[in-house]
């Protein structure tokens, strides 16, 4: 048979069978996303299965694991955005990555881009949280705060993929705030290289900081028309992500 298909078929590797189902163990503890992810990319990561091969169907995944449709599918979803799964409609989901792939990976986002996109992100974000906070108008503050409730509530509840849409949702609407479409549409290239770091960045489980409050007093600087401020916050949220390190 070609095809490797995970968790449904038995097969020979270095000479003796293997059960595809080997290393999956029910859930029990934290959030149920989190321990999703640690059992996949430990899956991935340790080379047990390799790029091409295909993830059991939803409801397997859900004996396997001892946990709902929405968390399968959550984990499923922030593993794409991250480049560690495929999805083939039609098909069904496939890694992209095995242990040395994953290792390329991190070696193109760190140090070397990933320093990059938050060098530019932050010459960019300081001065947009400042001419935000001057030039916002009520429709603005709306969409933020808008925005900004979303990405708390997914993070609350481990949407993870969902979290990292509002969050940049967020800091989209701060720059569409300035009324300054050239520098939106800069902004929003930068986001987009954003979107597969801060995925990388959530993969970690045990160590990923939430920075909520940094979020809230960049929303309450602007909303108050501080420009100092938001500038001031905005610093303080970019150091922060800088000292997160994929690993």
């Amino acid at each position: 048979m070609n095809e490797n298909v995970l968790g449904k078929i038995t097969y020979t590797r270095g000479g003796g069978p293997i059960s595809t189902y080997a290393g999956f163990k029910t859930v029990q503890r934290r959030k149920l996303v989190d321990e999703v992810l640690d059992q996949l990319q430990m899956l991935i990561g340790t080379g047990e299965y390799k790029s091409g091969d295909k993830l059991p169907a939803e409801p397997e995944l859900m004996r396997l694991l001892g946990v709902g449709r929405s968390t399968i599918r959550e984990a499923v979803k922030i593993l794409v955005h991250a480049g560690l799964l495929e999805v083939r409609q039609g098909d069904g989901t496939y890694i992209r990555s095995s242990s040395t792939v994953m290792n390329g990976v991190r070696q193109t986002l760190a140090p070397h881009n990933y320093a990059q996109i938050l060098e530019v992100r932050r010459i960019l974000e300081i001065e947009v949280s400042g001419l935000a906070a001057d030039r916002r108008s009520e429709e603005d503050l709306v969409r933020m705060r808008q925005y900004l409730n979303q990405r708390n509530e997914a993070l609350d509840k481990g949407r993870y993929a969902e979290y990292v849409e509002a969050d940049l949702s967020f800091h989209i609407a701060v720059a569409e705030s300035c009324h300054n479409e050239v520098l939106l549409e800069m902004y929003k290239v930068v986001a987009e290289g954003l979107k597969a770091m801060l995925s990388q960045l959530i993969l970690d489980t045990r160590h990923y900081e939430d920075n909520t409050a940094y979020h809230e007093a960049i929303f309450a600087a602007i909303q108050a028309g501080d420009s100092a401020e938001a500038k001031r916050q905005t610093i303080c949220n970019l150091e922060a992500v800088a000292q997160i390190r994929i690993s």
